[in-house]
């Protein structure tokens, strides 16, 4: 069985990497850019890389509460 830690390390690699890609994609795909707000995509870039250092460099205490905090089990 896999440490938590681990578990949630990769739940929160995995929440920041779908931030980042939405923030790609909304600067990036000319039928989302003309739509979206001027800084939706690099706001939304930006809470996905803070996200993923989060899970990067967090101590094992830190992740397993972001995890619990963003799932809702406590």
């Amino acid at each position: 069985m896999q440490d938590p830690a681990r578990r949630a390390r990769y739940f929160l690699y995995l929440l920041g990497g779908v931030f980042v890609a939405l923030g790609f994609a909304l600067e990036m795909v000319p039928a989302v850019a003309a739509v979206a707000p001027e800084l939706a995509g690099r706001i939304s870039a930006g809470i996905g890389a803070l996200i993923l250092a989060a899970g990067r460099f967090g101590s094992d205490r830190f992740v397993l509460r972001c995890e619990g905090l963003l799932t809702g089990w406590f």
